[in-house]
This record gives C-alpha cells, structure tokens and sequence, in this order.
C-alpha cells in the first residue's frame, strides 16, 4: 500500500468534493452541523487546490484525507490572546480522512506533515479551530500538544469553535 502527502490538484477536485461529502453525511448523521452542503464547497477547494495551499494524503492512488495551511486566520481570532504573538503562524483548515478509513493515523500523518513543513519555513505556531460537537478531533488535536486558547462563534453553527495553538520551534533553532 503507497502513501504519500502531496499538494493538490485541480484532477483530484472530484474525488476531494466525494470525500468531503461523505465526511459531511457522517457529521450530521452523529448529529453535528460542523460541515454541510454549503461549506466546504468546491469554489473554496478549489481555490485551496489554485493556491497551493490544500495537501492530499493519498492512499494507493485515491485522496483519503486532506488538510489546507496557509497563513488565513477567520477575523473572529482577533479576540483570541495567543501565546506566540511573535513571528509567522502557519493556519490549518479543513482537515478531512475519508469515514471508511478514519482511526488508521492518517490524521496524525496530515497534523505531522503540517508541523514539519510549519518548522521548515520557520513558523513560531500552527493555529485551528475544530468544531466544540467534534469530540474526536478535539481529542487528537490536545494529544499532539495543541492548547485551547479561547473560542470563537461562526454564523449558523449551534456550538462554539475552541481555538488552538502550538508552539513550534524553528528548523533553524
């Protein structure tokens, strides 16, 4: 089985949008309004693929997962009191594993690829938010050494977003 974390392509636009859809029916058949129809949608992946900016994690040849960094921190994070307030903060979102394979690590690869990359081009911290009703990425995301440094509310969501972030050292430290 070949795995491999690579940056996204517009060619992988449909099989991105198939797992966001299936992530999407799991979320609010476990009763969460995290994701819908509306967003992500594929005017937002594919201005993530046109950036840069989205990284497939591929699984003999099929995009499992996904995650987009880029340096986009939601106005909402203003009222955030972050512990690194120095430097450059590398901003991860979307981060999706296709249902039928979520629990094999894939997870952690796409939070460790992102991490590695972040130290690499000299990042002081990587920022999220996840959804409040999302238990099991919550979990991870503090098991990997991300902290909660406030919440925020987005329009049309039922619960808060707890706001993270971990500190990284640089490459060159």
């Amino acid at each position: 089985m070949e795995n491999v974390i690579r940056q996204g392509r517009m060619d992988d636009l449909e099989r991105i949008m198939a797992l966001i859809a299936e992530c999407v029916r799991v979320m609010q058949e476990g009763g969460s309004d995290q994701w819908n129809e509306s967003y992500p949608n594929r005017e937002v992946i594919a201005k993530d693929i046109e950036q840069g900016t989205l990284y497939v994690f591929e699984d003999d040849g099929t995009p499992a997962g996904i995650i987009v960094l880029d340096e986009n921190e939601a106005e909402e994070y203003q009222s955030i009191d972050w512990v690194q307030k120095e430097g450059r903060h590398l901003v991860m979102h979307r981060l999706a594993v296709h249902p039928e394979i979520q629990g094999k690590g894939i997870a952690r690869r796409l939070l460790a690829f992102a991490e590695d990359q972040a130290a690499r081009e000299g990042y002081s911290s990587i920022r999220m938010d996840t959804y409040a009703k999302n238990d099991r990425a919550l979990s991870l995301y503090l098991r990997l050494g991300y902290e909660v440094r406030g919440e925020v509310r987005f329009p049309g969501r039922i619960a808060n977003f707890p706001v993270m972030e971990k500190l990284l050292k640089s490459a060159e430290s």
